[in-house]
């Protein structure tokens, strides 16, 4: 195993970073490479290598399989060796030599801001190679200057900066900063067997692996029992053919998936340790098609890799794999242009897709551009690509049908318009329609606008969408999610259903009872708390927590789930992502002293990490030192000034200390950061009637009610402007709304028999 322990790293631009407090985070790995992986040849084995024999003596004990390097792997596969040699997995990580050092150090203007001798690692190989520079505490730190390793003639052979390298010290963003740390982020998908080790205490890192780059044993795991089978059948051929420990069968879709996805998926890392043959889901905890990363209709936004476009695709549902596009071993593309496409579409169909449509596709009738010209590509129309990084493009692998109507309807980029920037949408969706007809079916896209803008309207959707089994699972996961904003009772029964399904479904689903009542929520999702994925447990355990707060039952029956919780997270301890989340847990629980700790190990990660800052502020207020946390605040603000949470918590506090002509300011500041904010929106009208601004109060109300109509503090809010206002019989159309979602409740009762005798008296 190597260790390298007093000099590590990171790689790019990363985090998406949370807009509120103790909101979970979504760690992201900036890698494109392609890590797929077929099953191991049955031939006639060749001679014993040097490196198989030395796999003999290095074989764990009770045949737990140890790791034993490529070069092991070679004298039987030779072909997929030869393949995979110098690929991008091979190059994914390297020693300083001539050879791997791509950059041209000392040519005039062409000058980096490190010395070739600085550079600890090669990080990469193409478009851009980056270089890990030995820091404090057993960091490798990822210098944003890379190297443009494309040729001059696309114009490479240069330095590049990712983004400001002139950022200040202490900036999470600077080189030397937590978001360049390889250790943290990088390290698991660029290197074999990682181990990151950080030590908590020390603030430091001693991250070893078993082998430097994404090797043989990445995707088809340990191979000393394997390898080891070789060498005594070579060794003792009298005994007979003795057959190879067998090695993960890589040859389905499922498998495939589980094997390549820890890389290329957006996702949380839950534990250490993942090997193939494990679930995806007990290590990592994908990012579902969310508007901060996704374009409402499910085309990639943000650097969001392949797990979650594919999964919205009809390749995904009719069994399409990994390898049948691109070679498992090489990293590349198994055919080239079209043909990568027309392996599959064309006359006659393959027989393994039955339902794919066999018909004619490379054709000018079909694609309706002159042959071989850049509009008649396959991935010109179905797999869009965006650029990263400032020079890489990288498909989406959605693979869907051009909709320029669905970016007339909901400002997504679409694919003509994408070529043709002299058109709008209006014109390609004529294209379209005079090619195709004017037939469209429908889309989740407009499902996804609706939920993400709030609309009260779209649970009858999401829930259709939800309980499909035609639809992509990741567009029910995500229908599913959204649901959390919804109770009624055709969305209770499409959670109810999710959480039944798969392990996707599952996560997702319970994301979907945010809404409900407590005794339902529990009921639903605490069977959860021991499921089979830890992705699964970890979110029933997060749902759960904000019961804790409402009563002891809870309180105790979850207790035993938190010891569990807090283990589960001891391997990110270095992100103040996580120890936020971990104080929250520790506040639900009422150790405000711990949690006052935790935070503060979190600033001390972090100084400007603005969630830590609000939450530490609040903690404060609780314990009687409210003053003292008006500077956290501020500082929360000085670092992210749009941030709508932020504001909104600088104009509570501002209140509290009788400033109230300042918190107006910062109320109406959070309300515009974040009109879509349901507390934002109704505490920013609170405001304007206590500014004497009733009749914009009551306007601002109004609308409130047309988004969220269910919202009780809304329809009591409004009711009581109205009748101080002198408009009463609006106040009784309004309070009657309020009744029919409690139609129990005796105040309300009484207080519409007086408003009803005030109208009389009128």
């Amino acid at each position: 195993m190597a260790d390298i322990s007093n000099d590590h790293g990171r790689t790019r631009l990363q985090q998406a970073l949370p807009s509120s407090a103790l909101s979970r985070v979504i760690l992201i790995l900036l890698l494109g490479l392609a890590c797929f992986s077929v099953a191991c040849s049955e031939s006639q084995p060749p001679p014993v290598t040097a490196a198989a024999e030395a796999t003999t003596t290095a074989a764990r004990p009770n045949n737990v399989a140890d790791y034993v390097g490529s070069e092991a792997c070679a004298s039987c596969h030779a072909a997929q060796f030869t393949a995979w040699r110098n690929s991008h997995h091979d190059l994914a990580l390297q020693t300083v030599s001539d050879s791997s050092v791509l950059a041209a150090f000392g040519q005039g203007a062409a000058t980096a801001p490190f010395k070739r001798e600085d550079i600890a690692f090669v990080f990469g190989v193409a478009p851009l190679q980056q270089y890990l520079i030995a820091s404090d505490g057993g960091r490798l730190q990822s210098h944003p200057t890379a190297w443009d390793s494309r040729p001059s003639a696309a114009g490479g052979q240069r330095w590049f900066d990712l983004y400001d390298s002139n950022l200040p010290p202490g900036d999470p963003m600077h080189w030397t900063g937590r978001a360049n740390t390889w250790n943290a982020t990088c390290a698991d998908c660029h290197s074999t067997g990682v181990a990151k080790n950080y030590n908590a205490r020390t603030n430091s890192y001693e991250t070893t692996w078993e082998l430097e780059d994404v090797a043989c044993e990445a995707c088809h795991g340990p191979a000393s029992t394997h390898v080891t089978t070789q060498v005594d059948t070579q060794r003792n051929p009298a005994a007979g053919k003795a057959p190879a420990a067998a090695m993960l069968d890589l040859s389905n879709q499922d498998s495939q998936i589980n094997v390549c996805a820890p890389c290329h998926s957006r996702r949380s890392q839950l534990a250490e340790g993942f090997q193939p043959g494990k679930e995806f889901l007990d290590y990592y905890s994908p990012a579902l098609l969310m508007p901060d990363l996704y374009h409402v209709d499910g085309q990639i936004s943000e650097e969001v890799y392949v797990y979650g476009s594919f999964l919205q695709s009809k390749m995904h549902q009719r069994g399409v794999t990994c390898t049948n596009c691109h070679d498992p071993h090489s990293a590349t593309l198994k055919l080239q242009g079209n043909a990568v496409c027309t392996q599959c579409h064309q006359i006659p169909s393959r027989e393994e897709f039955p339902t794919l449509r066999a018909a004619v596709y490379d054709t000018p009738e079909h694609h309706f551009h002159p042959m071989d010209s850049t509009g008649a590509a396959c991935v010109a129309c179905h797999m869009v690509a965006t650029r990263y990084m400032g020079v890489d493009d990288r498909r989406d692998h959605s693979l869907r049908i051009p909709r320029p109507d669905l970016a007339q309807s909901l400002g997504v980029p679409d694919a003509c318009t994408g070529c043709h920037e002299d058109q709008d949408p209006a014109w390609a969706s004529a294209v379209i329609t005079s090619h195709f007809g004017d037939e469209r079916p429908s889309h989740y896209g407009s499902a996804f606008r609706a939920a993400s803008d709030a609309s009260a309207t779209a649970d009858a959707d999401l829930a259709a969408l939800a309980g499909d089994t035609g639809t992509p699972i990741m567009v029910r996961a995500t229908a599913l999610a959204y649901l959390g904003s919804y109770s009624r009772g055709y969305t209770l029964d499409a959670v109810r259903e999710g959480l039944k399904g798969d392990g996707l479904l599952r996560m997702s689903a319970i994301q979907g009872t945010s809404s409900l009542s407590p005794q339902a929520r529990w009921r639903l999702v605490a069977p959860l708390l021991d499921d089979e994925l830890r992705a699964v447990r970890d979110e029933a355990f997060l749902n759960l927590l904000p019961l804790v707060a409402l009563d002891p039952q809870y309180r105790d029956r979850l207790r035993p789930h938190f010891e569990q919780y807090l283990k589960n997270q001891s391997g990110n301890l270095d992100f103040p992502e996580m120890l936020t989340n971990i104080a929250g847990a520790q506040l639900a629980f009422g150790d405000r002293t711990t949690a006052e700790s935790t935070l503060e190990k979190a600033l001390n990660l972090q100084a400007t990490w603005v969630p830590a800052l609000l939450n530490l502020a609040d903690i404060y207020r609780e314990t009687g030192r409210d003053e003292q946390g008006g500077p956290l605040i501020v500082r929360a603000l000085d670092a992210a000034p749009y941030s709508a949470d932020a504001a909104y918590v600088y104009a509570l506090w501002l209140s509290r200390q009788s400033q109230h002509d300042e918190s107006f300011d910062y109320f109406e500041q959070a309300n515009s950061l974040d009109p879509d904010n349901l507390r934002y929106a109704y505490a920013f009208a609170l405001a304007l009637n206590d500014f004497e601004q009733a009749d914009r109060a009551i306007e601002s109300l109004f609308n409130l009610t047309r988004r969220w109509p269910a919202s009780e503090e809304i329809l009591f809010a409004l009711v009581t402007m109205l009748r101080d206002a002198g408009r009463i019989d609006e106040a009784l159309t309004y309070l009657d709304r309020l009744i029919e979602l409690r139609p129990e409740d005796e105040n309300l009762l009484q207080f519409r028999q007086i408003l009803a005798a005030a109208s009389a008296t009128s």
